[in-house]
């Protein structure tokens, strides 16, 4: 089985919450754009006190407040919106990994006991724990 093929497997465990994994992709979207224009939003800044100065003229915190403010917002929102979106990632992954993890455990309970006879169950706790763990990084 390729890389490929396992992480769609992997991604693919997170259908049935399918709309908040979908809404952490476009927020984390609109999140890194937000922080693509906090840092133009500062070289603006410095441009208009640059410029004022280079042209000798009286800089005042009417010409700037705009800018400033929306600088501001920008940092706000990154802040904010960043702290939602861990969050929320943070939650959907543990509760993923504990439905895979209860789901695996079913799954072995249900084997025949002839299996269990020959299997050691540290072996299949293992793999469990490994098994989740890697799919938690995936999703995180």
């Amino acid at each position: 089985m390729s890389v490929f093929s396992v992480y769609l497997r992997v991604l693919a465990q997170l259908r049935p919450k399918a709309r908040l994994a979908y809404m952490l992709v476009v927020a984390n979207l609109v999140l890194a754009g937000a922080q693509f224009a906090e840092p133009i939003l500062f070289g603006r800044i410095i441009d208009l006190m640059t410029g004022a100065r280079a042209e000798g003229a009286a800089l005042t915190w009417g010409d700037l407040l705009p800018t400033v403010a929306a600088w501001a917002g920008f940092g706000l929102f990154s802040i904010f919106a960043s702290m939602a979106v861990g969050l929320n990632a943070d939650r959907l992954a543990h509760r993923s990994r504990l439905a895979a993890m209860a789901e695996y455990f079913d799954h072995v309970l249900d084997l025949p006991l002839s299996f269990h006879a020959n299997v050691h169950s540290g072996r299949l706790l293992q793999s469990m724990l490994e098994g989740a763990g890697a799919m938690f990084g995936l999703w995180l």
